[in-house]
């Protein structure tokens, strides 16, 4: 039995903008060329999780998913080799609470985690699935349209003040890169495989099509292009 767990945010639970419909929506086919292939997928993600909720997620659900329990720390027989666990946090860690930036754009406001906290229990999830016997992928995060984001965020909010308090739209894209290295970085310290979503993205020449009006969710299209990095990556 291949067997993956997912644990991620609304990236990789598979959310995206309808245009059409107004609305955020489901993208139901995540991975379902591993599923005809005979693979055994579980998707844990949740929309708006940051790397807390990951480690909770984890603590409740990773032995269930694989078979066994914390204690016993013995998988069961795996003919195709060990389960694969994929990480993919940070996009939510680095978002900030823009309703109230908008109401005071001269205060002092923190991230939705810091980044050295981010980083810390970033890898203490990788550990954690490590010990358990599965293969840890880490993934780094699907870059943001800076302007679309720009104009969602700052929808019914006072956009002048959530300017003034950024500097310039553009640091919305530095922010969220840098969460992005701090990913990589995780991963390079951990010694796990690093899943790079990041350059498939950035070096698609279409891109503007790839991610939704929202600025930050990948359009259906963008989570094919995910799939097929996932698929690579993991199933080789």
């Amino acid at each position: 039995m291949k067997r993956i767990l997912i644990f991620g945010d609304s990236i990789l639970k598979g959310i995206y903008f309808s245009e059409e419909l107004g609305r955020h929506c489901l993208y139901r086919e995540r991975l379902a060329g591993l599923k005809s292939a005979g693979w055994q997928i579980k998707n844990n993600s949740v929309m708006g999780a940051t790397v807390t909720t990951g480690e909770s997620l984890l603590r409740r659900k990773l032995f269930e998913g694989l078979g066994t329990d914390e204690n016993s720390g013995i998988l069961p027989s795996e003919t195709d080799g060990q389960p694969a666990v994929i990480l993919e946090f940070g996009g939510n860690d680095c978002d900030y609470r823009w309703k109230e930036i908008s109401e005071n754009p001269r205060g002092d406001f923190l991230p939705g985690t810091p980044a050295d906290r981010f980083s810390r229990q970033y890898a203490e999830c990788v550990e954690y699935v490590r010990r358990a016997g599965a293969k840890v992928f880490l993934c780094n995060l699907v870059p943001l349209s800076a302007d679309r984001y720009m104009d969602w965020i700052s929808r019914d909010l006072n956009r002048d003040n959530i300017l003034s308090w950024l500097g310039d739209v553009g640091r919305l894209a530095r922010w969220q890169e840098f969460y992005s290295r701090e990913a990589e970085k995780t991963a390079r310290r951990t010694g796990c495989a690093l899943i790079d979503l990041r350059s498939a993205f950035l070096s698609s020449p279409s891109y503007a099509d790839l991610i939704s009006a929202d600025g930050i969710h990948p359009t259906v299209e963008g989570h094919r292009l995910i799939d097929g990095i996932i698929a690579e990556a993991v199933a080789g």
